[in-house]
């Protein structure tokens, strides 16, 4: 595996990482009860841009490989 492929591939989960910290602070402010809904929106929409980051860096990643085979011989 390439270093760059590595770099893209852990960038994929950091990006998993902060839906998953996102969607537990959402819980949390709906579990409070009490009105942060300003906070509520923004921690939804970050995990939303996190989902969706997940997955289009993925499917970058794919295509490139695609593109460009690892080199075995090396």
């Amino acid at each position: 595996m390439s270093r760059m492929t590595r770099i893209l591939r852990i960038s994929e989960f950091i990006w998993l990482g902060i839906t998953a910290l996102s969607l537990i602070e959402v819980v949390q402010i709906i579990n409070s009860g009490s009105d942060k809904s300003n906070r509520l929106y923004l921690f939804a929409g970050f995990a939303l841009l996190g989902i969706f980051m997940f997955w289009f860096r993925r499917k970058m990643r794919r295509k490139m490989e695609k593109r460009n085979p690892p080199d075995e011989a090396a």
